[in-house]
């Protein structure tokens, strides 16, 4: 007599999705400023109980996502594992590596290439400034994604009604005087990114940092964005343009050598291609 297959009933389906989604969003807790947290902390941010974290924590420690410093948490071997994975199955490490270090090199600056994590922005290639004064960033860095060159050419890649959606009705972070602080004026920016075909981060994110963008489309994940940045100075009515064709040229470079995003079926959306 054959037993018929029986499957989770809903409440434990429910548990089980619930338990996910607060173990991801432990993960994403972690940022580039905050790379060490106590499960106060993570309780505090996340609105979760204690015991629900510490218990979560334990299991994504014990896979190897989050590793114990004294009594708090970091990021384990596994994330740095699976993004770099991400990034070696597209290719992007080879080919976007040697034409992101070529375009450092002609134009003197940092050269980034950056997706969109939410309503961030996070770092996928980076290629130091040969010059001794230089941006310096990290790859796997992240930062909202209003306040950067990288992450208003990637949000005005979207369609221009998912933005507002995207970042919700609360006030943008000002982290300088020159921060967009309101989705009002940020759409108005992002219009004109679109028009002029590059964004500019005018001391938006640090006085003294200044950096153009341009969205690119890469196959399978979609809408990525290339930038040089560096010393304000350097960011002349002269250079700018100079600087914008560099990176356009990067950017094509990229296209021809990897395809383009939409001729792949199987491409992430730009807002998912890192889940936040």
């Amino acid at each position: 007599m054959t037993q018929a297959l029986t499957s989770p009933d809903s409440a434990t389906v429910g548990y089980q999705t619930r338990s996910l989604t607060r173990a991801l969003a432990i993960l994403d807790a972690f940022s580039t400023g905050q790379q060490v947290l106590t499960i106060k902390e993570l309780h505090e941010r996340l609105d979760l109980p204690k015991p629900t974290i510490s218990r979560l924590a334990r299991e994504l420690a014990r896979g190897g996502y989050l590793r114990n410093a004294g009594r708090a948490y970091e990021l384990g071997p596994k994330t740095f594992e699976l993004g770099s994975l991400f990034i070696r199955q597209r290719r992007l490490d080879d080919l976007g590596q040697t034409h992101l270090s070529a375009l450092a090199a002609k134009t003197l600056q940092t050269a980034s290439l950056a997706l969109l994590a939410g309503t961030d922005m996070i770092h996928v290639i980076v290629a130091p400034s040969p010059h001794p004064i230089q941006h310096v960033t990290e790859v796997g860095s992240r930062a909202e994604a209003h306040a950067t060159g990288l992450g208003k050419a990637l949000l005005a890649a979207l369609p221009e009604e998912d933005v507002p959606a995207l970042l919700g009705s609360k006030p943008l972070t000002r982290l300088t005087v020159n921060t967009i602080g309101d989705v009002e004026t940020l759409m108005e920016e992002l219009s004109r990114i679109r028009e002029r075909g590059f964004a500019f981060n005018n001391e938006e994110t640090a006085i003294g940092l200044k950096c153009v963008a341009v969205a690119a489309d890469l196959p399978a994940v979609g809408s990525a964005a290339v930038s040089v940045s560096g010393p304000a100075a350097d960011y002349t009515d002269e250079r700018i343009p100079i600087f914008v064709e560099e990176v356009k040229a990067t950017v094509a470079a990229l296209e021809d050598a990897l395809g383009r995003g939409r001729d792949y079926p199987h491409r992430l959306d730009a807002s998912t291609a890192i889940r936040d």
